[in-house]
């Protein structure tokens, strides 16, 4: 059959939120407006640079206050460009606002002057010593160490929760010393001082928010566990119940962020996508063991309450035209495929399926019975594929350019929409295979939280490519503001 895919359940929205290119100029903006503002009121240095110093600075402030909002918690920032470019570009940021940082005190200090060959050391030694710049010395010790512990922390040997907690309250501390060093070394202005303490209230309070729902929340919203069984050597399938025979309202693809046990503190949430069609008595999810917590899985018993946030995430079909839907699932990754697969069979698909699931180890694979029932309601056959102990309907090999092709015959390349959830490398391959079959990268759908899992796709680097055009803006802004 050919045709438009019927509307999915009228759950939340995947794809609300703000667009992408509004969202990246609402970024800029709101880095920019201290230094527009200091524009206005004249408040500016007639040292080129000290202006440019001063803008580096007043960039790296407000990026820091940004990094509240950006790592992934609020809709109306991920809902539209996805969780994993969010946390992403949080991750990016983080680096550029310390170069910013740093950008800020050389310039201050100066260029050699022949005339002076003293003038940088005394300033050097100013700003290493004034009792009234230890706020800044401070931040800016934080800022990098927080910056060195992100990217090293799958290398550091602490709990995920210890390194979480401990980044939350180190970024809460960040942003009380950028706030006092601006008001009180800062030079500025009532209406800038005003300006930052709003925006550091505007962008603190949410995120603190995120924490007091979830300490205030009553244990009796918490789910509890039905039933908990492995289905491969390495894969948990989780049944949970709401106490109040309440479904949880999600559209296919996305994820919650649990907590086993039901602890309040975020700390303690780990992301599984939902494996269930939206609206089953149950809500299912696969979880690999990957972790501290996911080896414990086995010691969880029926009853135990998980706090359950979401959901989350803009991994999913949309509700555009199409001639044909392409699902690919590599390892746990069948999880978001299989609540896609079950909501289609259960409300009938318009336009052609087909599905690809694919394995290192066939034995690794869940057990057919998981989604063979709504693959025959579709009329769908699967391609499946396994590099160790294939045998049977499982192809021996992986997932290349020859199954991509299977996949796409019979199909209009340009009119088809893919989704893929699977390892890193997985999903860059192929989708640089099947954009080089025809299908157009806006086409192809997946979430990656990790880049330094396999090369780039190019779909990668047009991300990578915008990220770099917003801080490419933010120091042309800095270089403007020199002028002025």
């Amino acid at each position: 059959m050919e045709g438009r895919m019927p509307d999915l359940p009228s759950h939340r929205g995947i794809h609300a939120g703000i667009p992408p290119l509004t969202l990246a100029l609402i970024y800029i903006g709101a880095v920019v407006l201290p230094l527009a503002l200091a524009a206005l009121l004249g408040e500016t240095h007639r040292q080129v640079t000290v202006q440019l110093g001063a803008a580096a600075g007043s960039i790296s402030a407000a990026m820091i206050l940004l990094q509240m909002i950006s790592s992934g918690r609020f809709e109306a920032v991920s809902g539209r460009i996805g969780i994993d470019i969010t946390m992403a570009f949080h991750k990016w940021a983080a680096p550029m606002a310390l170069a910013f940082a740093l950008a800020h005190v050389a310039l201050l200090i100066g260029l050699p002057d022949p005339d002076r060959p003293n003038r940088l050391a005394r300033r050097f030694a100013t700003l290493m010593t004034a009792e009234r710049l230890w706020d800044a010395r401070l931040a800016l010790i934080l800022l990098a160490l927080l910056v060195g512990l992100a990217l090293l922390r799958d290398r550091l040997p602490v709990r995920y929760q210890i390194w979480r907690g401990s980044h939350a309250l180190g970024a809460l501390a960040l942003v009380g010393l950028v706030l006092a060093h601006l008001v009180t070394d800062g030079l500025l202005g009532p209406a800038r001082a005003a300006l930052w303490t709003g925006f550091a209230a505007a962008v603190t309070l949410p995120a603190l928010w995120v924490y007091a729902r979830r300490l205030t929340r009553p244990r009796s919203e918490c789910w509890t566990v039905a039933s908990l069984r492995r289905v491969t050597p390495r894969i948990h399938e989780m049944l949970l119940e709401n106490p109040h025979g309440d479904s949880l309202d999600f559209r296919p693809g996305q994820f919650v962020w649990a907590s086993v046990g039901g602890q309040r503190l975020p700390l303690h949430d780990h992301p599984f996508s939902i494996a269930s069609a939206p609206g089953a008595p149950q809500l299912r999810l696969l979880i690999q063991e990957a972790g501290d917590f996911t080896s414990s899985l086995d010691a969880v018993e029926p009853g135990t309450r998980v706090a359950i946030d979401g959901p989350h995430g803009s991994f999913g079909p949309s509700d555009a035209p199409r001639d044909g839907l392409v699902l690919i699932a590599g390892g746990v990754g069948i999880a978001p495929i299989l609540s896609m697969l079950e909501t289609f069979a259960r409300d009938g698909c318009a336009c052609r399926l087909r599905f690809a699931y694919a394995m290192h180890d066939s034995r690794d694979m869940i057990p057919a019975a998981m989604f063979r029932p709504a693959l025959a309601t579709l009329g769908v056959t699967p391609l499946l594929t396994a590099s160790r102990n294939a045998g049977g309907e499982i192809a021996q090999g992986r997932l290349g350019e020859a199954q991509m092709k299977l996949l796409l015959d019979g199909l209009d390349p340009k009119r088809v929409e893919v989704m893929i959830c699977g390892p890193g490398p997985l999903m860059t391959t192929l989708t640089d295979t099947l954009n080089d079959l025809g299908v157009p990268l806006s086409h192809i759908h997946y979430e990656r939280f990790s880049y330094g899992s396999g090369p780039l796709s190019r779909k990668d680097h047009r991300i990578m490519a915008g990220f770099a055009t917003i801080f490419a803006a933010l120091a042309a802004a800095m270089a403007l503001y020199s002028l002025v």
